[in-house]
């Protein structure tokens, strides 16, 4: 465990509160915290301060790490999930009593959680001088010394996080949102007042995807927002030296002699719930996906002889949100020797696997953020998902124009991916011209749009 560095708060050291719920097992959540850090402070000197599934405080590598449970009720942040386990079977359960009371007593989100009210009269017992009495106020203190707030990462500014950031507000404290994902509806009018109330002080406004552009419109017509690409595009990768390293100490050298095709997984949920349409038992649709992926790998490592190399881009939270488990599953079912394909053992950072995927041949992608990675080190990718993931049509399809480089899973034929990949092999070098205009466009928007963000963060 790390103790609260001492001395960190220097003049030329900025510190943001991102007050939301960002699971970093996930590398596409970091990808976007540290995407907001690299935006708006290129030359590094921004550390993060946010929420995650902690028991204590914790610090690496530029990121403070806060329980969330100081400011949102566990049961509030449980998901409806499958299984029979107690801690599956005590989420559902949770989810199952959310979504009564949204039905049968809307007007309960208005009220903050306990916790949050707790958490609200240390902070203003801090913010009035007094001195902190424990380790966890101390912490709080640090939060308190941010100079501004950035929510909306991803789907996560839901009502409660609008309650976290009313508390700061009465504080004194400013906000901005960048990089939001709304849902297409809210569950009922008190949702939308107690995101207005809130939303409608925002400093900046950027949605990620111009379905959540329209969202803002209709429910929040007074809150100027814009469009602007997902702050992960921003992240800066790791040095070419770094991942030299990588590769060299996960024994790899060998490994890569030969062009290799780098592979990511998603998660069982959406592809029991959206996807092979034509299948209903859950377990039967997941069997087929680790199939389908299997076969595909098998026509890749034969017909182009290319070495294949599964990315652990999510590790949790929890065992079934490990990729290395379907990772692993899929390498079995393939029958390619362990030479020929290989799931990378290290978990590694988000600015490590973005400059790993840099020396891809080629990425075949179920993680969006993945795919957002390859775009800014030029890697041609082949997308696989639903065609009710908001964000393949509004960033693959919408922002990037990639939507030839898109195979969707809703009726899969194991013919029809590996045609799909053919395709986006044949056209490579296309891709990559096509990746690094689109990159620099926007990478010139992104700094602009940091220009604008900076006149009201510093």
């Amino acid at each position: 465990m790390v103790g609260i560095p001492r001395g960190r708060f220097v003049s030329k050291l900025y510190n943001i509160f991102i007050p939301e719920l960002v699971p970093l097992d996930n590398k596409g959540e970091e990808a976007i915290v540290r995407g907001i850090a690299d935006v708006l402070f290129p030359e590094g000197n921004c550390e993060i301060h946010l929420l995650d599934e902690v028991d204590e405080y914790r610090y690496f590598d530029g990121i403070h790490v806060y329980p969330v449970k100081w400011f949102i009720s566990p049961w509030l942040n449980r998901e409806f999930g499958l299984g029979l386990t107690w801690e599956k079977l005590r989420d559902s359960g949770f989810s199952i009593v959310r979504n009564l009371l949204h039905k049968c007593w809307p007007s309960w989100v208005r009220r903050k959680c306990s916790a949050l009210r707790k958490t609200s009269k240390i902070l203003k017992r801090l913010e009035n001088g007094c001195a902190p009495q424990n380790k966890k106020e101390e912490a709080l203190g640090q939060i308190l010394s941010c100079g501004y707030i950035v929510a909306g990462h991803d789907g996560a500014l839901d009502d409660r996080v609008c309650q976290v950031i009313d508390v700061f507000l009465s504080l004194g404290k400013r906000f901005g949102v960048f990089g939001v994902e709304f849902p297409m509806a809210f569950k009922s009018k008190d949702i939308v007042e107690v995101k207005k109330a809130v939303l409608e002080r925002a400093e900046f406004f950027y949605c990620r995807t111009e379905a959540s552009h329209r969202v803002t419109q209709k429910y929040f017509p007074n809150v100027h927002s814009e469009v602007l690409a997902d702050p992960a595009f921003g992240m800066i990768p790791s040095r070419i030296e770094v991942v030299e390293e990588i590769v060299v100490r996960n024994g790899l050298t060998d490994f890569f002699k030969k062009p290799v095709v780098m592979c990511t997984s998603c998660e069982p949920p959406p592809i029991s719930r959206y996807c092979f349409e034509s299948i209903s038992a859950p377990a039967l649709k997941l069997s087929a996906h680790r199939d389908l992926y299997a076969a595909l790998i098998k026509h890749v490592s034969e017909k182009y002889d290319e070495n294949i190399l599964f990315l652990p881009h999510a590790i949790g939270p929890g065992k079934a949100l490990d990729d290395r488990v379907i990772a692993r599953d899929i390498l079995t079912r393939s029958g390619l020797p362990e030479e020929r394909a290989r799931l990378l053992p290290e978990q590694l950072s988000g600015k490590e696997l973005k400059g790993l995927i840099g020396q891809a041949d080629m990425l075949i992608a179920e993680r969006i953020h993945s795919m957002i990675g390859a775009v800014g080190v030029n890697t041609p990718f082949l997308c696989m998902g639903s065609k009710t993931d908001r964000r393949i049509e509004g960033i693959i399809c919408g922002m990037l124009s990639l939507g030839d480089n898109v195979y969707y899973l809703n009726r899969p034929e194991q013919d029809g991916l590996k045609d799909a990949f053919d395709d986006v092999w044949f056209r490579k070098s296309e891709i990559r011209d096509k990746l690094k205009k689109k990159y620099v466009s926007m990478r010139g928007t992104l700094e602009e749009k940091a220009v604008v963000m900076r006149k009201f963060i510093l």
